[in-house]
């Protein structure tokens, strides 16, 4: 339908300029909606956001659906072990 085209049309749109503005910024990896979305959510659950909150700032219906999109493993601890074998090498 109409909507759903205009929907896909504008989160393109959207995709492209995050695409320029991650190139512009020098980032590894293309900054794209699931990038800010997924980003926004590690950092919010890293700093004691609660799951309730996260959940209902990505629109999802429940917080098990939030579970499951956040990855289990902290991002503070991935980073404090990449530093520690930084050291080593």
């Amino acid at each position: 339908d109409n909507a759903r085209r205009e929907c896909k049309n504008m989160q393109a749109s959207i995709n492209h300029h995050l695409k320029t503005i991650g190139r512009e910024l020098g980032l590894e990896i293309p900054l794209t909606m699931y990038v800010a979305r997924h980003s926004w959510a590690s950092i919010a659950r890293d700093n004691g956001i609660p799951i309730k909150i996260i959940s209902s700032g990505m629109g999802h219906n429940s917080e098990r659906t939030t579970q499951i999109y956040l990855t289990s493993i902290e991002t503070k601890e991935v980073d404090k072990a990449n530093s520690k074998i930084i050291k080593l090498i």
